[in-house]
């Protein structure tokens, strides 16, 4: 094999492991997306309580 062959076949591993780390890149991102939304609707649902909360407060 000659140094062509060689480095023909060295980048093309790193092509192979560059694509398997975007892939676990993608899914993460996707991970902390789906984090982010929960938080928000978390977020918005403890507003809502709290909001409840003083509400009741008042009243009584």
């Amino acid at each position: 094999m000659n140094t062509d062959e060689r480095m023909l076949e060295v980048l093309q591993k790193t092509l192979v492991k560059i694509e398997e780390l975007n892939a676990r890149l993608g899914h993460i991102e996707h991970d902390l997306t789906a984090l982010d939304q929960h938080q928000t609707t978390m977020d918005h649902y403890a507003r809502a309580i709290e909001r409840t909360s003083k509400n009741n407060n008042i009243m009584g």
